[in-house]
Formats: C-alpha cells, structure tokens, sequence
C-alpha cells in the first residue's frame, strides 16, 4: 500500500512589482475614461435621444439609427420605419445637426404624418423634407397643413403618391396661402380633381414664397385645370410649374394661355399629357405672343397634330422679347392625329 501522499503547500503569490501595478491601475482608468468618451461623442449624444425615446414609446429600436444621425442629410427611404417614427420623431424635436429628413416610402399613414408634424413644429433646424409614398390621406394632410402654419425653417417639402383628395386639398390650400417659408413643393401623384384644382389655385395667387410647384400625375381637368391656371396668372413669385399628366384638355390650355400673358415671373412650364389638341394650343400661342420670361415650355404627348405645332412657333417668332430657350413640342404625328414622343427645338 502506499504511504499518504505528502502534502506540499504553495507559498502565497509574490505581490507584482510596483511598475506592473501602475500600470494596471492606469489601463483600468484609460479604459473607464475611454467609455466616458465614447458615450459623449457626438454619435452617442444623438444616439442617447432616439434610444430614450424608444424606451418610453415601448418600441425597439430600428438598427439603421442605432449608429445615430450621421451629418446633415437623415436618409431613411424604403426602411419600414413606420411603426417606429413617433420615437423617431421625438429624438428629432431638439436635434440641431440634420437638415434635411427623408422619409418616402415607410407606411407612415396618417398617424406618422401627425408624429412628424408635431416634430417639426418644435424642430428649427430641418429645411428638406421628403414624406412621399406614405400614403398619409386626409389626416396626413390635416396634420402637415397644420406644421405649415406655424413651421418656418422647411423650404422644399415633398408629398407626392400619398393619397391626397379633394378633400385634403382643402386642408393644403389653407397651408399654402398662409405659408411664405416653402419654395419648392410636390404633390404629384395624388388624387387631386377639380374641386382641389379650385381650392388649390385660389391658394397659389394668394402665396408669396412658392417658386416651384410640381402637381403632375393627378386628375386636374375642366374647372379645376381652369381655376389651377387662373392662379398661376395672379402669382408673382412662382419660377417652375410641372402640371403634366393631367387633363387640362382645351380650356385648360386656353386658360394657361391668358395666364401667360398676365405673369411675367413663370420660367419654366410642363404640360405635358394634357389632351391638348390643335385648338388648345392654338389658345395657348396667344399667351406666347406676349409673354418675355418662360424659357423652358414642355408640350409633349399632346394631340395638337403640326397645325398647333405651327401655331406655337409662329407666336414666338412674332414675339421679339421672348424668353423661350427650350421648346419640347410632339412633332411626330400618326395618321389618327396623336402625338407620338417630342422633340426639343432650341429658340
């Protein structure tokens, strides 16, 4: 058998030398000043507010902001936000670093639009705004027109494919009037008709700030293109207008036409796709004949046939101060008499 195993006792270790020591405890301090650092860094201050405002609006947080805003430009296009934008929203409100916000394409709704607007009413930094595809509707409408009547740092809002009707129009239209700070606005790809034509033309001879107007893709046509053109006559301070894809049709070419010769500020004009035949742009010459300052005109997809064609280009020639740099005119024709693409014709 064998004997008991000798029992050995291990001296205690020997304190590290006093250089070793030293330098432990200064990595142990450089690291905890360096956590320090790195949540006072500006990406952890931006990144403090939104993780905040998670928390109490008891969502997760999206991982596209979780680095926190990087410079001027938030852009957020395409990324689900939706559900999440009122927390987005309220780690916004004292934010002085982002200018421009794009948001187009998250499902926002009515409810999203109302989180933003309420934003940028305590936001005075945030000048470009882009909420388009987000199917906002009339809420969104109300909710946005209601940021514009007291926001007065956004100067190009675009809020085009969201769903916008008659009845929102009316809400934009109050918006409009009142608001002299947005330069550059889209509506384009909405569902303006008539009524919205009468209520929003109304509210562009009334503004004083709008210097590009994009309302294409919509359904103007009859009163409302009429009512839309009688706007533009009266404004002062409106450079380009896109109204393509609509349906002016004749009188509301006519209509543009006499606008044309009242406005001496409009530069570049899109009517494209408006059903205008040769009578239409033969009404439409008549405003050419006079007016020095539109440069660009755009007149594509029209079944004007080369009588209108003619029409156009003999009103320039025999107006000696025009402006006109650009025309873009449907100069092949079918046999049925519909404009078939467009040609630029420099004047």
């Amino acid at each position: 058998m064998r004997g008991p195993r000798e029992i050995r006792r291990v001296p205690d270790a020997a304190p590290p030398p006093a250089g070793v020591a030293m330098a432990t405890a200064r990595g142990a301090e450089m690291a905890e000043a360096g956590s320090r650092a790195a949540c006072s860094s500006p990406a952890g201050r931006e990144r403090g507010p939104y993780l905040a405002a998670c928390r109490a609006c008891g969502v997760c947080p999206a991982s596209c902001l979780l680095p926190g805003p990087r410079g001027p430009a938030l852009l957020l296009r395409h990324r689900g936000v939706g559900p999440r934008v009122r927390a987005l929203a309220l780690s916004l409100m004292a934010n002085t670093s982002v200018v421009s916000l794009d948001l187009a394409d998250n499902w926002l709704l009515g409810e999203g639009a109302a989180a933003i607007a309420e934003m940028l009413k305590e936001n005075h930094s945030i000048s470009a705004v882009d909420l388009s595809d987000n199917k906002m509707g009339i809420e969104g409408a109300k909710a946005i027109s209601a940021m514009l009547l007291e926001n007065t740092t956004v100067v190009v809002l675009r809020l085009s494919g969201n769903e916008f009707d008659d009845h929102a129009a009316k809400y934009l239209a109050d918006a409009i009037t009142a608001n002299s700070k947005v330069e550059v606005l889209d509506l384009s790809y909405n569902k303006f008709g008539h009524k919205a034509g009468e209520a929003l033309g109304a509210a562009i001879a009334e503004n004083i700030g709008l210097k590009e107007l994009k309302i294409s893709w919509n359904h103007l046509h009859s009163e409302g293109a009429v009512a839309l053109a009688k706007g533009v006559g009266a404004n002062v301070f409106l450079k380009v207008l896109d109204v393509s894809y609509n349906g002016f049709g004749n009188s509301g070419a006519a209509a543009l036409g006499e606008a044309l010769r009242a406005n001496n500020v409009l530069e570049e004009l899109n009517v494209s796709n408006n059903r205008i035949s040769v009578e239409g742009a033969l009404r439409l010459a008549v405003g050419l004949r006079e007016n020095k300052t539109l440069k660009i005109l755009r007149m594509i997809r029209n079944p004007m046939q080369n009588e209108g064609c003619c029409g156009l280009l003999k009103a320039l020639q025999a107006n000696s101060g025009t402006g006109m740099e650009i025309l873009d005119l449907p100069v092949s024709v079918t046999a049925g008499g519909r404009g078939r693409g467009g040609k630029k014709l420099s004047v």
